[in-house]
């Protein structure tokens, strides 16, 4: 997904839900997506979130304004700290 970014425009941006019991970190997730992404596709960061986090359509998809608004306000909120 790509939220905005103040100098490039917008940066790519993985949000990943993982398993109940998996173990999963940014750099792991970004080493999987480079073995197999085109460079411009890698995300710049990963955001992970509980599946209650998100909102979902009646068609059981997940609100895509949402998710963007969400993952935008998370990664303002580590900028400042």
């Amino acid at each position: 997904m790509g939220v905005p970014h103040d100098t490039l425009g917008e940066i790519v941006v993985a949000c990943v839900v993982p398993h109940d019991g998996a173990s999963l970190d940014e750099e792991t997730v970004r080493g999987f997506a480079r073995e197999r992404l085109a460079s411009y596709k890698v995300p710049r960061r990963v955001l992970f979130f509980a599946e209650e986090e998100l909102r979902m359509t009646g068609s059981a998809k997940v609100k895509t304004a949402d998710l963007r608004k969400l993952a935008t306000e998370r990664l303002e909120a580590s900028a400042d700290r």
